[in-house]
């Protein structure tokens, strides 16, 4: 589990006066600020910044652990040089666990150009909160005074845990902002880790992104200590990786007691991959009752396959802890509910955890006779896999490895609405270990294809003549993406369904539509696609221009279509999995209308494993566009931003184009033919179509039309 850092005033002023320079606003023991520093106005190192860390200082101090509890302090001075910048530092918040500690000592203030001290007196107040990935946590969340463009902000507080609450300790040394000196400290428990004595107390790290020559320091004392200069920050930006994967940081860790120190990755990694077998063998060491299990599940005559396909229905049908809300003892009492300690319990309780489910799968899969193992992954939507690090810490997710009828397939039982040969997104192209009894291989899953995941959208429209429009709209969720809206979804009741695909649904159709939902279809066959259906309404759809009215080409807005709206990109594109997404809409037109022009059909494929058609077609006085968008691949470097960009600029455009109707009346395309006799006679111009005579008696001709104003035309 991941924690904010904290810094030490104690530990630090020296360091930090000695960065800051002679000092010429001072006051309490915030530390002094140079003159250069409130003079300065943009960043040397990163010009055109809103914002800077002018420097920082974190320190844990676990002394008294097992006492009254430890500790972190943190303290950090920003520049801004913006109005954008102000704007985004004057709300700060400060993340916390709030069963397990405290944020306490909350001080700031605002340095303005000139110098003087604006004290925060406010108050802070908790709130949850949520960052990229939807990860949400608890934040005590405060507002600075005053802050302008050209200001110095900082501000200090104290992390206070409860007695005996450790953690994994780590310094996130990069930031939202680029970092000009930092330092760190951290003062180790003195005893037996957590006082449990399988632990060696000695405080090992592992870093990641470091600059060189910046390591930790062991000091006199016990404790670490490290200083680092020109971090650059990391740029919140939508379809990004893992902050993890990003991140320059530090980890501490115990190992434990008898644990080898030195091993190279490899030999390691087979360390851990046997115990790990051994701990799976020991929890299956029951082959009477897997035999038995599986005696009720498969039949002989039933293809490798089918064999494999019904052991994955079975463990499904295990009642999986995991999806449920995290139950106290009490509850767990009240319900019976005891852990499992082999499989054969698994099999008489019927519930288990969600690893426990796959373990279980793989016990009835190898008394099938398949070669089954588990495997350990890191979900790539949090993390990147490190092996050189020799964490364990990472792989929170597991999937299963079968090799039946000569073929291979990669299955998760455990996660309840995938069907059989779909895992998660977050499990696929995700690199990790599989276990085997002489250690770990490492692997990466294989990546799923954009058909695992599709959405369907099918609406069926009449347009009005004040320019508004409403229908049905159905729409199927295949695939992972029904998985995904199952397992989202998976705790509300049919009311909270609805009201939460109102919401969803309404949010990709065009400005000031509404939809509610009628229906919702297969939600417990996860064989089948979850459909959606229900009544969409557009106040404003049409636009008039006359005798015409102006349709958008598409109903629906793109999910990224603010994503790449900036010029600029700093980080790589991650798009979470491939998918393709179709539209079949049929819009009829108003009575007295019917269509005038159809945009042509309009492809984009710039060989970047995206693709994009739109097709609109004429029936009669209906409209029909049928509209695909393919996404074959999910990384792309930021080099390739500017290419994404105007692909997706080209396809916002083309959902842009105009169908134009015209009323019935003005359709009539009426042209004028005017002549003159030799006798002066019928001078006025003709309402004939092309090819028509004059009705003058003393001459009868064929004229070639010309078209004239309306206004202009008259019968004699």
């Amino acid at each position: 589990m991941k924690r904010p850092l904290q810094w030490s005033l104690a530990l630090a002023a020296g360091a930090l006066a000695l960065l800051a320079g002679v000092g010429t606003v001072t006051g309490d023991d915030w530390l002094p600020i140079s003159p250069a520093d409130l003079a300065l106005k943009d960043n040397p190192a990163q010009p055109g910044a809103d914002a800077m860390i002018l420097y920082r200082n974190s320190h844990v101090d676990e002394k008294r652990t097992a006492i009254d509890g430890g500790f972190e302090e943190e303290y950090i001075r920003i520049k801004v040089f913006t109005s954008k910048g102000a704007q985004e530092e004057t709300n700060v918040e400060i993340a916390f666990l709030k069963e397990y500690s405290e944020v306490r000592d909350i001080r700031a203030r605002t340095i303005r150009p000139g110098g003087s001290v604006v004290k925060f007196d406010g108050k802070a107040f908790d709130k949850t909160v949520e960052r990229r990935n939807g990860s949400r946590f608890e934040a005590k969340v405060f507002s600075l005074p005053d802050v302008q463009p050209g200001c110095i902000i900082e501000y200090k507080y104290r992390q206070q845990f409860k007695p005996r609450f450790f953690m994994e300790e780590q310094w996130i040394v990069s930031r939202r902002l680029f970092t000009r000196d930092a330092s760190f400290s951290i003062v180790p428990y003195p005893g037996s880790w957590g006082g449990n004595s399988v632990f060696d107390p000695t405080l090992y790290f592992r870093t990641t992104g470091l600059p060189a020559g910046s390591l930790p320091q062991k000091q006199g004392d016990g404790s670490y200590a490290m200083e680092v200069h020109n971090i650059p920050g990391i740029e919140d930006e939508p379809l990004m990786p893992p902050a993890r994967a990003l991140e320059v940081r530090v980890e501490f860790f115990h190992r434990a007691k008898g644990q080898p120190v030195g091993e190279t990755t490899e030999q390691y990694w087979n360390r851990m991959g046997k115990g790990w077998s051994d701990e799976l063998d020991k929890f299956l060491n029951k082959k009477s009752v897997l035999e038995g299990e599986l005696a009720q599940t498969i039949a002989a005559s039933d293809t490798p396959e089918v064999k494999l396909r019904k052991i994955y229905a079975r463990a499904q049908k295990i009642r999986d802890l995991s999806y449920e809300p995290a139950k106290t003892a009490t509850e767990k009492k009240a319900e019976n509910i005891q852990a499992d300690a082999n499989v054969e319990q698994v099999l008489q309780r019927n519930y288990a955890t969600g690893r426990q489910v796959n373990w279980t799968f793989i016990g009835l899969t190898r008394a099938a006779g398949f070669e089954a193992f588990e495997v350990y992954l890191v979900q790539r939507n949090r993390d990147v896999f490190r092996p050189s690090g020799q964490d364990t810490s990472s792989l929170t997710a597991d999937v299963v490895w079968v090799r039946a009828g000569g073929k291979e397939y990669w299955l998760d039982p455990a996660s309840l609405y995938y069907p059989f040969g779909l895992i998660p997104w977050y499990e696929t192209e995700s690199k990790g270990m599989r276990v085997t009894k002489q250690g770990a291989e490492f692997i990466e899953t294989p990546a799923a294809s954009s058909a695992d995941a599709k959405e369907a959208r099918i609406a069926e429209l009449e347009l009005k003549a004040d320019g508004s429009a409403s229908g049905k709209l159905e729409v199927d969720f295949a695939g992972g993406m029904a998985a995904i809206q199952r397992t989202l979804h998976r705790r509300d009741d049919e009311t909270g369904r609805k009201k939460a695909f109102e919401k969803e649904i309404q949010s990709r159709l065009q400005s000031g539509a509404t939809y509610e939902v009628t229906n919702i279809a297969n939600w417990e066959d996860t064989s089948q696609p979850l459909r959606v259906e229900g009544t969409v309404t557009f106040p404003v759809l049409g636009s008039a221009a006359g005798h015409r009215m102006i349709v958008p080409l598409s109903l629906f807005q793109s999910n990224f279509r603010k994503s790449f709206e900036p010029e600029r990109r700093v980080n790589p594109v991650h798009f979470s999995y491939r998918f393709e997404e179709t539209d079949d809409v049929k819009m009829r037109a108003p009575a007295g209308y019917k269509v005038e022009t159809l945009p042509p059909k309009k492809v984009v494929d710039p060989g970047t494993a995206m693709r994009y058609e739109i097709a609109p077609s004429q029936h009669g006085d209906a409209v029909e566009v049928k509209r695909r968008f393919t996404l074959s691949d999910v990384n792309y470097t930021a080099d390739s931003y500017a290419a994404l960009r105007a692909f997706f600029n080209r396809m916002r455009s083309s959902d842009e184009a105009q169908v134009v109707l015209q009323s019935a009346e003005t359709a009539k395309k009426r042209l004028v033919r005017a002549w003159q006799s030799p006798r002066g006679c019928c001078r006025w111009p003709f309402l004939l179509r092309r090819g028509e005579t004059t009705g003058c008696r003393y001459r009868r001709r064929t004229w070639r039309s010309r078209t004239i104003p309306r206004s202009r035309a008259r019968t004699p």
